[in-house]
């Protein structure tokens, strides 16, 4: 008589789940299909298998941790086995196909030029170290929704140090270490005269990870004008009139990419007078209906709070032509096709080298 096995799974999306799978005829289902019974508690879910249902089959088990960091029990060429996960929505299953046309090439050239070590998110490491044949987030069995929005996190942080790393590359012959993590006080690479910020934070009580604290033992601006340099004041000034909001009500105000005067940390941006803002980079990677309210609520606000000299909205799908005519008329230039192979990576480095001075 064969026994009834637990399988409990957590249910907190890639910070602290875990989801078990069964690897069958080429299908990875989920173990809830196997389950002739089912407890839940919470986020804790356990599953009831007759152990008949799974033999000769193979179980796997998607591991995250806290901190987002995922691996696969046993093995994760089990994930690449999967010819199908039944579960996935039709949208989803487009994503799939996006998936390795754009992102798997994108990761294989970030995997390729940070060839020694590399700053980012927990979740893009784990994908980085096992090129996984789908994302990890498509493993989230319980809501469409749970699997889509860590899949656009990270997917827009794969485009965004892909767009990055093929500028550096143009620049930067020996990249030891680059760090492309949020809030960090230190650019990622000087080029010439000009330093590369990646989501350089201008919030307050998160911005170079708190160094507003550090120069006047407050997050609040309005307590500590006397100690911010002129500059910042005035961004924070901009934001008040462009979005009508206090630099206290803030949040997540990070340009993808900008070019600074060449400083080797936040402690020198605040000890300089002025800031050169020479160029931002906006990256979208998605079809333009899905971000199109970007271009009113972020990417117009952004050129009239930062004032910067050049700015470029880098998309790695097609943009409508009259929105390329309707921000350029604002000074922003649009490239899109930006991913490998796509052709728009090139007129972007080139665009680059024309604004830093390079040609």
């Amino acid at each position: 008589m064969s026994q009834v096995k637990e399988f409990c799974e957590e249910w907190r999306g890639l910070h602290g789940g875990n989801y078990y799978y069964v690897l069958d005829n080429g299908c990875c289902n989920h173990i809830a299909r196997y389950a002739t019974k089912s407890v839940r508690d919470g986020d804790r879910v356990c599953y009831y298998v007759d152990e008949s249902k799974i033999a000769n089959k193979v179980v796997f088990e998607i591991v995250s941790s806290k901190s987002g960091s995922i691996y696969v029990e046993p093995n994760v060429e089990l994930v690449n086995r999967c010819i199908d996960l039944p579960h996935l929505t039709d949208p989803e299953r487009r994503f799939v196909e996006e998936w390795h046309k754009y992102y798997i090439p994108m990761l294989e050239f970030i995997k390729g030029t940070a060839v020694r070590s590399i700053g980012v998110s927990n979740m893009l490491e784990s994908h980085l170290k096992y090129l996984p044949k789908y994302p990890f987030p498509f493993f989230i069995p319980y809501s469409s929704d749970a699997r889509l929005k860590p899949f656009v996190v990270l997917t827009r942080e794969i485009h965004e140090i892909y767009i990055a790393l093929i500028i550096l590359k143009e620049f930067v012959k020996d990249m030891d270490f680059v760090d492309f993590r949020q809030s960090s006080v230190l650019p990622v690479a000087d080029i010439g005269n000009y330093s590369l910020w990646y989501q350089l934070d201008f919030t307050p009580n998160t911005m170079c990870r708190g160094i507003l604290r550090n120069y006047c033992g407050s997050f609040d601006v309005s307590k500590c004008k006397e100690h911010l340099p002129q500059w910042l004041l005035q961004i924070y000034s901009q934001i008040c009139t462009v979005l009508g909001k206090s630099p206290d009500q803030l949040q997540g105000l990070r340009p993808d990419i900008m070019f600074t005067q060449a400083v080797s940390s936040c402690h020198d941006l605040f000890e300089s007078s002025t800031i050169e803002i020479k160029l931002i980079i906006e990256c979208k990677n998605f079809d333009y209906a899905y971000w199109a309210k970007d271009v009113n609520m972020q990417i117009k606000p952004y050129k009239e709070i930062f004032q910067p000299e050049h700015m470029i909205v880098a998309s790695l799908k097609p943009v409508p032509q009259y929105v390329k005519n309707e921000l350029k008329s604002w000074g922003i230039e649009v490239i899109d096709n930006v991913y490998p192979g796509g052709g728009g990576e090139e007129q972007l480095v080139k665009y680059v080298k024309q604004v830093l001075g390079f040609t």
